[in-house]
Parts: structure tokens; C-alpha cells; sequence
């Protein structure tokens, strides 16, 4: 289970640098004029992808063993259903 949450972790927070490093090119860079009207969705997922690895941790000794890791799980299954479903949305 250590295992698992470890290469999850990685993945959780190398999700969270790729999405803040093109932030830029999603937002439309600086020079706009106003916020965009998915900002805030996707200031949220960011936050869930540092959020849920610290939260697994942390509950991890304390809940039972499959709630850590439906908890730093979520950012990748929300990551993958969010790529399956733009075409979609668009």
C-alpha cells in the first residue's frame, strides 16, 4: 500500500507542476482582460492534486486501508475523465 501511495504521489504532484506550468497557455497568458470562466476549476484541481497526496498520508494509519488511496487516486481518475470527456464538452 506504501508502494502505491509513493508512485501516486509523484504522479499527484507532477500533475500539479504540469498544469501549473501551462496555466499560461490555458488562461490565455496575462494580457487578458478578465478571468477566464473555467479559472476557477482549474485552480481547484490544482489544489486537489497537492491537497489529496497530504491528505492520504495522513489518514493513512488511521482509516481504513482503502480510503487513502481512493483519496490520492482521485486527482488521476478526475485527470482521465476530464481528457475522455473534452472532446464532449467542446
Amino acid at each position: 500500500m506504501i508502494a502505491i501511495l509513493a508512485v501516486a504521489t509523484v504522479i499527484d504532484l507532477g500533475l500539479a507542476a504540469l498544469f501549473i506550468a501551462v496555466s499560461g497557455f490555458i488562461l490565455e497568458g496575462v494580457n487578458n482582460t478578465g478571468p477566464q470562466p473555467g479559472a476557477g476549476w482549474y485552480i481547484a484541481f490544482i489544489v486537489l492534486c497537492v491537497a489529496a497526496p497530504a491528505a492520504a498520508w495522513i489518514v493513512r494509519r488511521r482509516a481504513h486501508p482503502a480510503v487513502p488511496i481512493i483519496c490520492v487516486l482521485a486527482p488521476i481518475a478526475a485527470a482521465i475523465a476530464a481528457i475522455l470527456l473534452q472532446p464532449v464538452l467542446t
